[in-house]
């Protein structure tokens, strides 16, 4: 079994015979997850803002969140924001979520054989899930990160996110790992002294803290401190709809 990522979405890839992890730590990653840990049910995936408030007048009764530019659109209930999600008590209530680069990527990938969110939130729990329904199913495990400027641009987060799956999947189980993959491991290896500070360090997160999330930016290096693992799925009614697994 291989497991190999994509540090740019747009690298020819095969994903018809893989578990993907779809990895875009700041910030729709995090918040996918953050929202699933903090009860919203379910989280749905929107790969734009138009799409978001389609699908709103559908479902009002759902939160709408997601952001432009870092910042949430007009009529939005929320942004994009893991650490504000940290603080809410969700049960009960569905989520629209829609980001700049994340969920566009959920959609590109909807129709992959499986498809996980992932970060160094839920970096091992996140592994351990794509290993085990990879050998059950005879399939292979893609990381693939959403980077920038609609999957054009290399980020470092995404990476050493990547890497953090990568080198948790590989502590469990004896797979054949991409030259890539081990680039990404390597690299979250050296960053992991001072991930919080590695991450800072990158272009996205200063733009981050420049406009007032620095918050996030330290919530989001958190490693290993959620054990919710989302999954992708589609509704009957088209939606991308996201939940923990096993549930």
């Amino acid at each position: 079994m291989r497991i190999d990522v994509a540090l740019l979405p747009v690298q020819e890839f095969e994903n018809s015979r893989s578990v993907c992890i779809v990895v875009d730590v700041l910030r729709a990653s995090s918040s996918v997850i953050t929202l699933l840990e903090h009860g919203a049910r379910p989280v749905i995936a929107a790969g734009s803002i138009e799409e978001a408030r389609s699908l709103h007048k559908r479902l009002p009764g759902y939160l709408l969140c997601g952001e432009r530019g870092g910042l949430p659109p007009p009529g939005f209930d929320y942004g994009n924001s893991p650490a504000e999600f940290s603080t809410l008590q969700l049960e009960g209530r569905g989520a629209i979520l829609a980001t700049s680069n994340g969920t566009r990527l959920l959609a590109q990938l909807a129709d992959a054989p499986t498809v996980l969110v992932g970060c160094l939130l839920n970096r091992t729990a996140v592994a351990m899930s794509a290993v085990g329904m990879a050998r059950n199913r005879g399939l292979d495990i893609s990381v693939l990160c959403s980077a920038a400027f609609s999957g054009s641009t290399f980020v470092l987060e995404d990476a050493l996110g990547a890497g953090a799956i990568i080198e948790a999947a590989l502590s469990v189980d004896s797979l054949e790992a991409s030259d890539a993959a081990r680039f990404a491991r390597d690299a979250f290896l050296t960053a992991r002294a001072d991930l919080p500070g590695a991450v800072a360090s990158s272009y996205h997160a200063g733009e981050l803290i420049e406009a007032g999330f620095g918050d996030d930016v330290a919530y989001c290096a958190e490693l290993a401190i959620s054990q919710i693992v989302p999954v992708l799925e589609r509704g009957e009614d088209g939606a991308l709809v996201l939940l923990p697994r096993g549930l």
